[in-house]
């Protein structure tokens, strides 16, 4: 039994082995449910811009008061946003010898661990879709009704679904090392 090197975020990646995982089922609906959501956003948007009065609020404090406004455009900045960060994170899973790991990546777990990178990439898509397209229409709701979204809701929407995603890659990448 040999131990597993761990550290792989400071592997050289140009060493790495060059393997593309085959992509199944669940990569290809985790793929679809990142562009039905951006494509979402970018309807929601054009959908509510003709109706946005000429200033929306643009950032919430903690207590989910108003902080900055900006003009009824900006509201295309969520969708455009989603939209580049989305694709970056479909490219990466490309070349998936480029990103960081916690294990390092050898000819033996290269391409398990590669999978996983990819199904968490496809994962992450889907939270920051689905977190751009719930901030969008919280910025919206907020500019139409003068009520600004709760900030707790906000919060919780961002930050507790990443904790079982990461657990599960963790330990999977751990298991597959």
């Amino acid at each position: 039994m040999t131990m597993t090197k761990y550290g792989g975020i400071f592997q050289n990646k140009f060493k790495r082995p060059k393997i593309r995982p085959a992509r199944n089922r669940v990569d290809r609906l985790l793929d679809g449910t990142t562009l039905y959501l951006v494509l979402c956003s970018i309807g929601y948007a054009l959908w509510q811009y003709p109706g946005l009065p000429a200033t929306i609020p643009t950032k919430f404090n903690g207590a989910g008061q108003v902080v900055s406004t900006g003009p009824a455009a900006t509201i295309f900045l969520m969708p455009a946003v989603g939209l580049l960060i989305c694709t970056i994170l479909r490219a990466v899973q490309h070349w998936p010898w480029f990103s960081n790991t916690i294990v390092e990546i050898t000819e033996e777990n290269a391409e398990a661990q590669y999978r996983l990178i990819n199904r968490l990439l496809g994962w992450c898509g889907v939270l920051i879709g689905g977190l751009f397209l719930f901030i969008e229409i919280s910025i919206v709701q907020g500019a139409i009704t003068g009520k600004s979204p709760s900030a707790a809701g906000i919060v919780a929407f961002a930050t507790l679904p990443w904790l079982p995603l990461l657990g599960w890659y963790f330990r999977a990448s751990f298991k597959a090392a």
